[in-house]
């Protein structure tokens, strides 16, 4: 009997304490935003995922009303500024601008954190990738880029962001199954990778080709070929790979991320607004602008296990192209 009433009043205690954790919760909640928002960007000023994450901040504080601060944090292709995030409690106050690229990160020499570690709330953006030369390279189409790094192996140097991202993986991926090698020189950006190939310093690079449209219009950078099923409206004359005869089709996605263990009032709360940005006239006019799409795929529910799929896919991939 005695027994019974102890578990009874331990039951009664963790209920009440659950209750009251909950309450305190939703009060959070409902205050929630009380401060200005941080979002970290892992790349230079004016790289794409940097550019992404300047439209939505305004765009975010004017849904949430308080203000949504972009904050810079390089190194090590992304891992400082999500160590960084991960270092803050799981609050909503600090999130981060994700690419496909932080998939590939997981098991590298130095990182500790864990896909589990990150809570997606928005597929902002998808951006099909593309291979560019300079304006006055030898280079006349893909057909000819892959032609010399045929016959020239690890002479052809490519530039792009990081040591291991997307773009390389979706680079590698295509050298592997064509034949041939090249040398990957890796960039703390986008940006900084087309500047790259624009002044010489690479022989050809990856990016994404709604980035590209004041450097093509100056014919600094020419593109040979965009990863799409048809060619783009904005870029008539640039073929597809599958018509270059490469069976290949790659797009890069961009987000917002938070800390894992933030409330999920919280996370709903940010994912709604996230949507609100993205269905806003003036997020729309920036994805015409830019030649992306809205990668909008649905809430948390639909972007997570989109997130932990590719980290699967990536990690299997870099263990068979050896990276």
């Amino acid at each position: 009997m005695i027994a019974n009433s102890a578990l009874r009043r331990n039951f009664l205690a963790a209920a009440l304490s659950l209750i009251a954790a909950t309450i305190t919760t939703d009060a959070f909640a409902d205050n929630y935003p009380s401060k200005p928002i941080t979002i970290l960007c892992w790349s230079k000023p004016g790289s794409p995922v940097d550019v992404f994450a300047r439209v939505m901040a305004p765009l975010l504080s004017k849904q949430l009303g308080q203000p949504v601060v972009v904050q810079t944090k390089t190194g090590g292709g992304g891992v400082v500024a999500s160590n960084e995030m991960l270092s803050r409690s799981a609050d909503g106050y600090m999130l981060l601008a994700v690419t496909d690229s932080l998939t590939t990160k997981f098991g590298e020499p130095g990182v500790t954190f864990k896909p589990s570690d990150f809570q997606m709330l928005a597929r902002g953006e998808v951006d099909p990738y593309a291979v560019i030369v300079s304006g006055n390279s030898q280079f006349k189409s893909l057909k000819d880029l892959i032609a010399y790094a045929k016959a020239h192996t690890g002479e052809l140097t490519v530039s792009g962001p990081f040591a291991l991202s997307g773009a390389r993986v979706h680079w590698e991926e295509i050298a592997q199954k064509e034949g041939f090698k090249t040398t990957w020189i890796p960039y703390p950006g986008g940006s900084a990778a087309v500047i790259a190939v624009a002044g010489g310093d690479a022989m050809a690079g990856v990016s994404n080709p709604g980035n590209l449209k004041a450097q093509v219009a100056a014919g600094k950078i020419r593109i040979l070929a965009i990863a799409t099923e048809q060619r783009l409206p904005d870029f008539p004359n640039v073929p597809t790979y599958k018509e270059e005869g490469f069976n290949y089709i790659g797009s890069h996605w961009r987000g917002i991320a938070a800390k894992a263990g933030t409330p999920k009032a919280i996370v709903d709360k940010l994912a709604d607004a996230l949507h609100e940005v993205q269905e806003s006239q003036p997020y729309k006019d920036y994805l015409k602008k830019v030649s992306q799409s809205n990668g909008w795929i649905g809430g948390p529910d639909k972007f997570q296990p989109e997130f932990l799929d590719d980290v699967t896919k990536f990690t299997a991939l870099k263990k068979m192209l050896g990276l």
